[in-house]
């Protein structure tokens, strides 16, 4: 089973990402820039997020 993340950024609006190196580097970037995000990830493709 693979991960989904999901980082969500007000001035972006909702990432999906399926890769976590690139999922942890634009976090490492967002804060970096000192931009608020929100991040969660979810192993069930089949229903992420309501």
């Amino acid at each position: 089973m693979r991960a989904i993340y999901r980082i969500s950024v007000k001035e972006f609006g909702t990432i999906f990402l399926k890769k976590r190196r690139i999922a942890k580097a634009f976090r490492w970037w967002l804060r970096e820039n000192n931009i608020p995000f929100q991040y969660s990830y979810s192993f069930n493709e089949i229903r992420l997020w309501d």
